[in-house]
């Protein structure tokens, strides 16, 4: 969840040091929300097909490559196409916890044990999202993503 919660807020840091321009920015982190719609849509079916830890292990290991696409391609289309991904999969790995959670929690336990679930999840995003005022965006703490230039799509030294 930190993880999700920095690469949302880095990335509009890191697309405006691209000069991405706000049109485009606002059109790149808003792909995640229709990958995000896609997601939380088709993984049921997924689910029912393969079970519960298959998806989540496919779906956590396209979001780690997903991730660091963003470092190798600094290019409005390919974040888009990656935050689209971003979106879908981290919608997927949602109904996979909250449906193995929802499955094992007697119905006396489930309200607690999901609403602690909950918690957990928006402390993580907070966290991720306080990690940006931790290091310099456009240095190698965070992430290389600032260090790559838009028109030439390699790091500056």
């Amino acid at each position: 969840m930190m993880g999700n919660g920095l690469q949302g807020a880095l990335l509009g840091v890191c697309a405006s040091a691209a000069e991405f321009g706000n049109t485009v920015t606002g059109l790149v982190i808003s792909a995640y929300f229709v990958g995000f719609l896609a997601g939380s849509a088709l993984t049921p079916r997924k689910l029912r097909e393969v079970g519960h830890v298959r998806v989540f292990a496919a779906l956590a290991s396209i979001t780690s490559v997903a991730i660091l696409v963003h470092a190798l391609f600094v290019d409005p289309l390919v974040w888009a196409a990656m935050r689209f991904v971003t979106g879908f999969t981290y919608a997927g790995l949602y109904v996979v916890a909250e449906s193995w959670l929802n499955g094992y929690a007697s119905n006396r336990l489930r309200g607690r044990l999901l609403a602690t679930y909950m918690v957990i999840s928006y402390i993580g995003m907070d966290g991720g999202q306080r990690l940006l005022g931790s290091a310099d965006p456009n240095g190698m703490a965070l992430s290389c993503w600032c260090r790559f230039s838009y028109r030439w799509r390699w790091c500056r030294s």
